[in-house]
C-alpha cells in the first residue's frame, strides 16, 4: 500500500499540478529562512527573474533587505537538495521583500463584556454619620443595592 507522501509525490509531478510545485518549492524557502524571518514572510512569488517575498509587517523590511544574500544562498542550496526545485530558481537573478497588502491580520472579534453579577451586597449596614448630607447619600447607597438585589 502507497504512503500519502508517495502519492503526493507523484501528483506534484504532473502537469496540472505544477502550482503544487511550486507552493511545495516556495515552503521549503521559507522552512530554510531562520524562524525570525519566517514569521515576517506571508508568501514568494517569482515574476521577471525576480523572487518577491510579500511582508506581513513593514518593520521587517529593512531586516530581509540587507539578508537578500542569505535569501540567494538557500536559493541554490535548495537547488542542490531538491532537484524539483532546481528548475524553478534556476532562474532567479534578484530578491525583492515588500509589504503585503493582502495579507491582512485576523479580525478582532469583539463581545459584548458587559458583565452582569449578581449583587452580593444586602444593604445592611449601620450609618454612623453625623452630617445630614452624607446620611441622605448612604441610604441613597442602600437603595440602590436592596434595588440591585432582585
Amino acid at each position: 500500500m502507497k504512503r500519502v507522501n508517495e502519492i503526493f509525490d507523484a501528483l506534484k509531478g504532473k502537469n496540472q499540478f505544477k502550482s503544487v510545485q511550486k507552493y511545495s518549492c516556495y515552503n521549503s524557502l521559507l522552512m530554510f529562512l531562520p524562524p525570525r524571518f519566517q514569521k515576517a514572510i506571508a508568501f514568494f512569488y517569482i515574476k521577471n527573474n525576480t523572487l518577491f517575498g510579500a511582508l506581513k509587517h513593514p518593520g521587517f523590511k529593512n531586516e530581509l533587505n540587507y539578508s537578500k544574500d542569505l535569501v540567494k544562498d538557500l536559493l541554490k542550496q535548495i537547488s542542490e537538495v531538491k532537484i524539483e526545485c532546481k528548475e524553478l530558481f534556476k532562474n532567479v537573478q534578484k530578491v525583492e521583500f515588500f509589504i503585503s497588502k493582502l495579507h491582512m491580520p485576523p479580525p478582532l472579534i469583539f463581545e459584548d463584556t458587559d458583565p452582569k453579577y449578581r449583587e452580593l451586597a444586602s444593604g445592611n449596614f449601620e450609618i454612623k454619620a453625623q452630617d445630614s448630607d452624607l446620611i441622605e447619600l448612604f441610604k441613597k447607597i442602600q437603595e440602590d443595592i436592596r434595588g440591585n438585589k432582585v
